[in-house]
C-alpha cells in the first residue's frame, strides 16, 4: 500500500458497520463529518496522507456505514474505530455535528485524546439558542423527509445560510453528497440528542484549535469564540472569506492551521 493511497475498512458496531477510509501514517488524525454529508466531506484533507496517518469516517446513518443513526452511540462508534486500527491517542478533528460528537467524546474518553480541531462546531447547552438564518429548521425536514419529499428537503437545506460562501469546486462536492444523503436521521421514529455540556469545557485539557470561516453565522463565531475561552488550552482561528465548510472551501488555509497545529502538539 503506498502511503497516498487509502483503502476502506468496515468497522463493525451496534446495529451495523462503519465504513472508514485510511490512509498515511504517524498521528492519526480521525475526521468526522458534519450533518446531511459523509466521509467525502475530508476529501482536501486526505492530501496530508504524506504527514499524518487520516481516518475518515462515514458516520452511523451517513454515506456507507450501515448501522442506524443515533447520537448517543457515537461516542462508542469511534472507541470501535481505534481499537480496530489498534490506535493510541488520537486527535480528532470535527465538522459542525461532528464536532459536537468530538466534544462529548473528549469529556468521555480524555485517556484516548491527544488534541481536539472543532470546526464551526455548535456546543450543547449553549446559550442564547440559534434563530433566524442560524437555526436549522429540523422539525421542517423531518415533515418534508416522511412525507416522501426528500428533494424538496435537501434544496432548502442547500440555500441554508450554514451552506453559503462555497467555490464551485466545493459546491460541487457539496451537491454530490447530498444527493446521496438518504435521510435516514430524519426518518428514524426517534430523534436523539445529546446532554448540555457547555459548563463542562474546564475538564477538556488537551490542546484544542477552534476554526470557523469569516463568513459563516453570527451564532456558529460566537460558539467558537466561547468555545476558545471555556477550553484551557484552546488556539481559536477564523478563516478569511470562507463560510461555515471552509475546509472545504479554502482547503489550502484550513491545512495550514492544521497540520501548523499537530506540529505544536507535544510528542
Amino acid at each position: 500500500m503506498n502511503p497516498g493511497e487509502s483503502r476502506i475498512l468496515e468497522v463493525a458496531v451496534h446495529g451495523g458497520a462503519l465504513a472508514v477510509e485510511y490512509a498515511g501514517a504517524g498521528t492519526p488524525l480521525v475526521l468526522l463529518h458534519g450533518w446531511a454529508l459523509d466521509r467525502r466531506a475530508w476529501q482536501p484533507q486526505m492530501a496530508l496522507a504524506d504527514r499524518f496517518r487520516l481516518l475518515a469516517i462515514d458516520r452511523r446513518g451517513f454515506g456507507q456505514s450501515s448501522a442506524p443513526p443515533d447520537l448517543d452511540r457515537e461516542m462508542a462508534d469511534l472507541a470501535a474505530v481505534r481499537d480496530a486500527l489498534k490506535l493510541d491517542r488520537i486527535v480528532l478533528v470535527g465538522m459542525s455535528q461532528g464536532g459536537r460528537i468530538a466534544l462529548h467524546f473528549a469529556l468521555g474518553h480524555p485517556e484516548r485524546i491527544a488534541a481536539l480541531v472543532l470546526q464551526g462546531s455548535p456546543l450543547d447547552g449553549f446559550r442564547p439558542a440559534p434563530q433566524g438564518e442560524d437555526a436549522i429548521p429540523i422539525a421542517d425536514f423531518v415533515k418534508l423527509a416522511r412525507a416522501g419529499c426528500l428533494d424538496g428537503m435537501k434544496a432548502l437545506w442547500r440555500e441554508h445560510a450554514l451552506m453559503r460562501a462555497l467555490t464551485p469546486t466545493a459546491r460541487q462536492l457539496i451537491d454530490a453528497m447530498l444527493a446521496d444523503y438518504e435521510g435516514r436521521d430524519l426518518l428514524a421514529a426517534a430523534r436523539h440528542e445529546l446532554d448540555p455540556i457547555a459548563d463542562r469545557l474546564a475538564e477538556i485539557q488537551v490542546p484544542c484549535l477552534v476554526v470557523t470561516g469569516e463568513e459563516d453565522t453570527g451564532w456558529r463565531q460566537l460558539v467558537g469564540d466561547a468555545l476558545a475561552r471555556g477550553l484551557p488550552n484552546a488556539r481559536r482561528e477564523v478563516i478569511a472569506g470562507a463560510g461555515h465548510l471552509c475546509n472545504l472551501s479554502h482547503p489550502v488555509e484550513f491545512n495550514i492551521l492544521l497540520t501548523g497545529f499537530i506540529a505544536r502538539l507535544p510528542s
